[in-house]
């Protein structure tokens, strides 16, 4: 055995399952069964024709087999590629919730990022290159399931359109179709088709069908062909387009598109001459029949009721037919007590059995294919689900609960081939305008908190200057609120009150005129080591969740834990503290809700990385159980020391004790360099933390609340205060408060 080889049998042994994974390592996602449609930013295979990344593709499943596939864009309104020998092949980055995925097998035909009908006659350029075209040349309107078919439907100025990709396999020949049906002024309008990489194209008639031929490289061909009102012809820059007959204005029509070698061009022909006419698509956009018939029991668990807020756990169906993985992104409810609720890998379940003992919880799978889907919100019982590329409504059509056709809501959100660019938590206001907050990337929308108007029309921004946020809510009155973890520019999590054209500190998504010098300043800092990856928040709604009622809370996906968020207002300025709660998620923590039938909150996260869950998804709910609240409800920040109030009377010895408290303070460092080291606020360019001297502590007259005199208090980043107490009947209070101050009150006497 050589050197090489030992080093390399000694390395299996102590790591076998590390080196045995290679970057074409299959990951289980591709176990799973995907539908018939599946979203993504989409990269080729490398096989057979050559094609660019796409930002914003929906791959459909194609063929009796269901073993090949078509891109469409849903920006350019232009089919990517054509492809067989494979759908999907899932990459494997980061649980492969980061890389981009791509299409497996062989690339037959594709077509170059540009506009993929022509308007008014004339092939006109996206004039941002982002985004969707101008609503006037063209938009995307959904895809209607049925059975084994995908009807895609958009708009081509003032006309209609329905279309429907498959592939024909007969006489050893695989033949793409792209069938049409207009309503409207579509006449003399042209669809771009395939572009072509060497020769002219050239006419050609095979058994008395009419043919486009071009060179397709080696001994290979392409070829074109029309059944309808349309006839293939070559465009500009090597194009191969069908032109729609002049003067149809409601019409249908059938392409077809092979590749192969010319001797098989009269089976070529005579596959087109011998196709029947399809079925009309109008009679596929009814509904169709349910593909994932079995509804899934699960039982939930109850936490013991020995705490005043315990974890009960709607236990999610992991073992499941389809071999989905349950990474949930958002949820919200019905108003029947109902649950929907969505998975990073593209779908939504609808829960049913929510009640006090979660004896019986039933798990339907409704939906499929969408694109990284982190936010979810439920209006008049529709369900609205945010993906990267875009807001889809869901609706069924028919009754039998899954979802027959995926409504375009918005997309005017502009989406890069950036990794790391994830739009999370779907909001909404009073008004009934939807929010959302969009990780950095290289577009206008790049690390910025989106409004959407409630008609579906229109998006601009609302605040900028984030990283990657995980975290975010719009509540009572549309108070909007959002976290940052972390990172370049962000020197520790911060958890913010959004002020309508705010900056919040990455400054690589500043998009103003000029560089800013500072930021809006958070509610309150979060030691990286308490919160390492923020969720999001919300607020409490009613009196059924205990002595909370309008309080802010805080999810950490990191920890898995939840926080709240002490508040006050000090001469305009908001500031605060987080204190957590006693719990623990059985995932990372990123979407939180109280459901209006139990007035109780519900949790949902996922593992995916930098967190400590241990399950790959949870949704549990957090239950008030009437028990007593040991921790702090509020916080007041005076120039000469700080007042915390607690939620029950406590122990006037320990109280008025100065070694039941400690306190520390320091500052965190601006800058481009990844998070931020302890600065001393006495010595800035010291590393390290400062000691605070407690003067004095006094119990004050409501025997809840204690004022802890501080020596020499100044604003601060962040600020400790460790705090270990008694009730009047002996129960601990023991806890850290993380603060930050930007004002202070008067003196407190």
């Amino acid at each position: 055995m050589s050197i090489k080889q030992s080093i390399k049998t000694s390395l299996l042994l102590l790591f076998p399952v590390c080196l045995s994974f290679s970057a074409k390592a299959e990951h289980r996602w591709n176990q799973t069964d995907l539908g018939p449609t599946f979203s993504a930013s989409l990269k080729p295979s490398g096989k057979g024709v050559r094609w660019e990344h796409t930002a914003k593709v929906i791959a459909v499943r194609i063929g009796d087999s269901g073993n090949a596939g078509m891109g469409f864009d849903t920006d350019m309104l232009r089919m990517v590629a054509g492809w067989t020998d494979g759908f999907i092949r899932v990459n494997p980055g980061r649980n492969a919730l980061l890389d981009h995925h791509s299409a497996r097998g062989v690339a037959h035909f594709a077509t170059k990022r540009a506009t993929g009908w022509t308007h008014a006659g004339e092939w006109k350029e996206h004039p941002k290159n982002k985004g969707p075209l101008p609503r006037e040349q063209g938009r995307y309107e959904g895809l209607y399931l049925n059975g084994d078919r995908v009807v895609l439907s958009y708009r081509v100025g003032q006309s209609r359109l329905l279309e429907s990709p498959w592939l024909i396999e007969k006489d050893g020949l695989r033949v793409f179709t792209r069938t049409f049906e207009a309503e409207g002024s579509l006449g003399g309008e042209q669809v771009y088709i395939a572009q072509g990489s060497a020769g002219v194209p050239k006419e050609e008639a095979v058994d008395g069908v009419k043919l486009l031929t071009r060179d397709a490289g080696g001994e290979e061909i392409l070829a074109v062909a029309v059944r309808g009102a349309a006839q293939p012809k070559a465009g500009k820059v090597r194009r191969i387009v069908v032109e729609v007959e002049k003067g149809k204005g409601t019409c249908s029509f059938r392409v077809f598109i092979w590749r192969g070698v010319r001797d098989d061009l009269a089976k070529f022909a005579g596959i087109v001459k011998s196709a029947g006419k399809p079925a009309s698509l109008k009679s596929l956009v009814k509904g169709g029949p349910a593909r994932w018939k079995e509804i899934l029991e699960t039982q939930g668990t109850l936490g013991k009721d020995d705490k005043p807020y315990v974890i009960d756990t709607l236990t999610p169906p992991f073992d499941n037919p389809w071999k989905s993985i349950l990474h949930f992104g958002g949820h919200d409810f019905f108003r029947n007590g109902d649950a929907a609720i969505c998975t990073m890998e593209g779908d939504v379940w609808v829960v049913k059995g929510i009640d006090a003992k979660l004896e019986k919880l039933t798990w339907q799978r409704i939906a499929t294919g969408l694109y990284h889907p982190l936010g979810l919100r439920i209006i008049k019982d529709e369900i609205y689900v945010l993906g990267r590329d875009q807001i889809t409504r869901l609706h069924d059509l028919n009754g039998d609960g899954e979802t027959d056709y995926y409504e375009n809501f918005n997309n005017e959100g502009h989406v890069s081939m950036g990794s790391h660019e994830y739009v999370t938590s779907l909001e909404t206001d009073p008004e009934g305008n939807f929010y959302y907050i969009k990780c950095a990337n290289g577009t206008e929308h790049g690390g910025s908190i989106l409004k959407v108007n409630r008609s579906g029309v229109g998006i601009e921004r609302i605040a900028t200057g984030f990283r990657n946020p995980n975290g975010f809510f719009v509540g009572p009155g549309g108070v909007i609120t959002a976290a940052d973890q972390q990172g370049t520019w962000v020197p520790s999590s911060r958890v913010d009150i959004i002020r309508p054209g705010g900056f919040y500190g990455y400054m690589p998504m500043h998009h103003l005129k000029e560089a800013p010098k500072s930021y809006d300043g958070p509610v309150t800092w979060i030691p990286h080591k308490v919160d390492n990856s923020c969720g999001g928040q919300a607020w409490v709604e009613g009196t059924r969740w205990g002595p909370m009622e309008g309080e802010l809370l805080h999810l950490s996906y990191g920890k898995c834990e939840m926080f709240h968020i002490l508040r006050e207002e000090v001469d305009g300025v908001i500031q605060g503290g987080a204190v957590k709660f006693p719990l623990r998620f059985l995932s990372g923590a990123m979407r939180a809700r109280f459901n209006a039938g139990d007035g109780q909150l519900y949790v949902s996260g996922l593992k995916g990385w930098q967190t400590s869950g241990a399950r790959d998804g949870n949704f549990q709910r957090v239950r008030y159980t009437g028990q007593k609240l040991l921790m702090p409800g509020g916080l007041n920040v005076h120039s000469n020391g700080v007042v915390l109030r607690f939620h029950e009377k406590l122990d006037k010895e320990l109280a008025e004790d100065k070694g039941s408290y400690a306190v520390k303070r320091w500052n965190y460092r601006w800058t481009r360099s990844y998070g931020s080291k302890h600065y001393k606020l006495s010595n800035p360019n010291e590393v390290g933390e400062d000691i605070v001297e407690v003067t004095s502590a006094r119990l004050l007259d409501d025997g809840r609340s204690v004022f802890i005199g501080l020596a020499d208090l100044k604003p601060v980043m962040q600020m400790e205060i460790g705090y270990d107490l008694e009730t009047t009947d002996g129960q601990e209070v023991i806890g850290r408060v993380h603060n930050t101050i930007h004002k202070m009150r008067k003196p407190r006497d």
